[in-house]
């Protein structure tokens, strides 16, 4: 969804072979299955239904309540009525601006058109050319900018939102003001597009797919420095020692659940096509073209004959698609079953719960459904257990956006129908007290808890720097236009000033290869972990959907991209949380953390996945989904001797035979080991690869020299910056 005023352009603007151990999918027989979930929808997880099939020919749908008890309607999240319009919600335009000179509408439009067409021009200089003369007109008449992006989209016949045989609807149903074009309206009008400012290089090479050259990593000043962190820029000596401790051996470990990225489609039709070429696969106006073609636009109740689909969706999901319900409530069962008699200690939800969907297929109410639903079969299913949850790209409406506080004329609080919710929704769960709920209303769904004695966790909104929030891309100068990262660090302050350990829990991935996130905040973010690090004891997470990690080096310098990768130097590391939908080639992933009492350090993790391939098929088994035990991280990863006997092993904890000790932590020294251990042993990166999807057949091989180099520098790469630095062949398996 990242497009502006000059979208439209992207239509117009016309390794070394050295093999090692190939690592297939592991066979399930290997795998130790742990639960198999019911085969009958579990109907006790909600009130009552609005529908129930005999067998699995369909899809259950369940009756979700909102915050008020009242229910929303069947046909709201139905597979049989697909959005034929857009949503109805008000669009947010930004006010016109004092003084602003009067233009011309359709003069804007021709001279965009035809700086489009300019060929003597750069792409680049197209871009910003086309960015200032939209912004002319967002800033005197913007109620008239959405309908000028429906005219560009037209006339350019851009092709962002799928493979679509009519691509004209798409363009209105697309850029309405309650849609894309009311955020693109605003962000026309409030980035600065002076010469002085980078967000016209951002927006053109971010946000506009590399018209413009990347602007270089940015570095923060000694100034800026000293004052973000009040002279204090170094860990004081009196904490140094909190991140140093081995585990406590008299206590037993605490038992965190960790999930992500459910995206529960309602949508899902059983039958539907799974291998579409338009759309999205698994909806009923999903089709491929090799065996259906539509020169129209399938809408409400319209739906492809049987005997023009290709694959057909199974009852439990597929790897192209969404969750279905019926998979949904299966992993729930599992976590309710993996918790035990005792129950979880915590859980962490590191966010994305509404369907990937067309723009004009979301709205407000499909937000408020899914967060409604799938906190409150949390709560079934978790009991007391107190949940910490965060906001995802997606769980908002227009999807992926975020506007910061800063925004003159209200507009910073377009997105407070959200936190709103989830704050009283949160509350309602008994997972929040009033003065965090408050927190939650203030800081775009960010909160601080102490769910233990000597433990904050912070969980914060990442969409402010997500390459997808069209709003992050306003005042680029400033790393934290939205002052989120300014609370973070006040957080992390009274943290180390209660003695406390942290951990940070978030929705957008800040490194890795750099694909989702922005240089500036992700910079920022790296010396804020290196200031905190003997505070912050682990990062959490998601967005990828696929399992990975990246570790952070000491960087005080203002540049993440000049950081050190010694593994000597490592001071954090951020965990990314495999997720519940199967999209894209995935399979469905569960993860539960052993956690150190008193340092609360993570011991060890347990990643439980269930194969939907064995599944898809199969319609006569007495029994539901079957989850395994996929690895355990401590037994996968504590071999380091490979590393030890080439001197590439430099952590700061003697080894046993070759081996991790039993008594230390899994922190960001035995991470960083196996960036070291994967240049020694290569295999590994397969390894590593193959618990990437979950063990899924359809991720490619790591079987190369060159994979493994690659691997290793993603998991050193914290920062926007440093992730781009690697490149981007290997580092996704989707």
């Amino acid at each position: 969804m990242k497009v502006l005023l000059f979208v439209c352009v992207s239509q117009v603007l016309a390794v070394a072979a050295y093999s090692v151990s190939t690592f297939s999918p592991l066979s399930h027989a290997s795998a130790t299955p742990v639960y198999t979930a019911p085969r009958a929808f579990p109907t006790s997880a909600f009130t009552s239904m609005y529908y129930m099939p005999h067998d699995q020919e369909a899809i259950p749908r369940p009756v979700v309540t909102d915050i008020e008890g009242k229910p929303f309607p069947d046909r709201l999240n139905n597979p049989h009525v697909m959005p034929s319009s857009a949503p109805t919600d008000k669009g947010v335009l930004p006010a016109p601006k004092a003084g602003a000179s009067a233009v011309s509408p359709a003069k804007i439009h021709q001279q965009v058109s035809s700086t489009i067409r300019n060929t003597s021009m750069s792409l680049c200089d197209r871009c910003k050319k086309a960015l200032k003369l939209g912004q002319t007109l967002a800033q005197s008449k913007p109620q008239v900018v959405p309908g000028i992006l429906i005219q560009l989209c037209k006339e350019f016949q851009y092709k962002q939102f799928g493979k679509n045989p009519d691509i004209n609807r798409t363009c209105e149903l697309s850029y309405t003001a309650g849609g894309q074009g009311g955020v693109f309206t605003q962000v026309l009008s409030y980035a600065d597009l002076s010469e002085e400012s980078p967000d016209a290089d951002y927006i053109c090479s971010q946000l506009f797919y590399n018209f413009c050259p990347l602007p270089e990593p940015a570095v923060l000043s000694d100034a800026f420095l000293d004052d973000w962190f009040q002279g204090q820029r170094t860990p004081p000596a009196h904490v140094q020692g909190r991140s140093q401790r081995n585990a406590s051996s008299s206590r037993k470990n605490l038992q965190v659940l960790w999930t992500s990225d459910i995206h529960v489609d309602g949508r899902y039709a059983v039958g539907a096509e799974a291998e579409c070429t338009y759309g999205y696969c698994c909806h009923s106006n999903s089709f491929n073209t090799s065996t259906f073609h539509s020169y129209g636009y399938l809408t409400g109740n319209d739906t492809v004959p049987p005997q023009n689909i290709s694959t057909s969706s199974p009852y439990w999901g597929y790897e192209g698609c969404d969750a279905p319900w019926s998979l949904v409530a299966s992993a729930f069962e599992a976590m309710k079953h993996l918790g035990g008699q005792d129950g979880f200690d915590l859980a962490l939800y590191t966010g994305d719960l509404v369907a990937h969907g067309q723009t004009w297929e979301e709205s407000r109410d499909m937000v408020r459904y899914s967060e409604s639903a799938l906190y409150d079969m949390m709560h079934r299913s978790l009991g007391n257990t107190t949940v910490v949850a965060a906001i995802g790209n997606h769980d908002s409406s227009p999807t992926e956006h975020a506007a910061p506080h800063a925004l003159p004329d209200g507009r910073g609080r377009q997105f407070s129908w959200d936190w709103d919710y989830v704050s009283k929704l949160w509350k309602s769960e008994n997972w929040l007290n009033s003065r965090q709920a408050d927190m939650v209303r203030t800081h775009y769904g960010g909160y601080s808890i102490q769910p233990f004695p000597g433990l904050r966790v912070i969980s914060f909104n990442t969409d402010f720097w997500y390459r997808g929030n069209g709003f992050a891309f306003i005042h680029t100068a400033n790393p934290d236009y939205s002052g989120t990262l300014r609370w973070v660090t006040d957080e992390l302050q009274r943290a180390e000033e209660a003695h406390e350990r942290v951990w940070i829990v978030g929705h957008v991935l800040p490194g890795w290869d750099g694909y989702s996130s922005m240089d500036r905040p992700t910079n920022l973010f790296y010396q804020i972990v290196t200031r905190f690090q003997h505070t912050i004891a682990h990062m959490f997470f998601a967005h990828s959907h696929e399992d990975t990690f990246s570790v952070f080096y000491a960087n005080s310098n203002g540049n993440s991209s000049s950081a050190s990768t010694e593994t000597s130097k490592a001071v954090g590391v951020s965990h990314f949380s495999p997720s519940v939908t199967p999209l894209t080639n995935m399979n469905p992933g569960i993860r539960v953390l052993e956690v150190d009492p008193e340092t609360y350090e993570i011991m060890d993790y347990h990643q439980y996945y269930t194969p939907l391939q064995d599944v898809q098929n199969e319609t006569s088994t007495d029994g539901g989904l079957v989850w395994y035990h996929l690895y355990s991280a401590r037994e996968t990863y504590s071999n380091f001797s490979a590393a030890e006997k080439t001197g590439q092993y430099s952590a700061p904890v003697a080894l046993e035979n070759g081996q991790w000790p039993a008594s230390a932590p899994l922190n960001a020294s035995f991470w960083a080991s196996i960036s070291d251990e994967v240049l020694a042993r290569p295999e590994l990166a397969g390894l590593f690869n193959t618990y990437q999807g979950r063990n899924s057949p359809l991720s490619p091989p790591c079987n190369t020299e060159a994979c493994a180099r690659a691997k290793a520098c993603f998991m050193r790469a914290g920062s926007f910056a440093l992730g781009k630095a690697c490149g981007s062949r290997y580092s996704t398996v989707q």
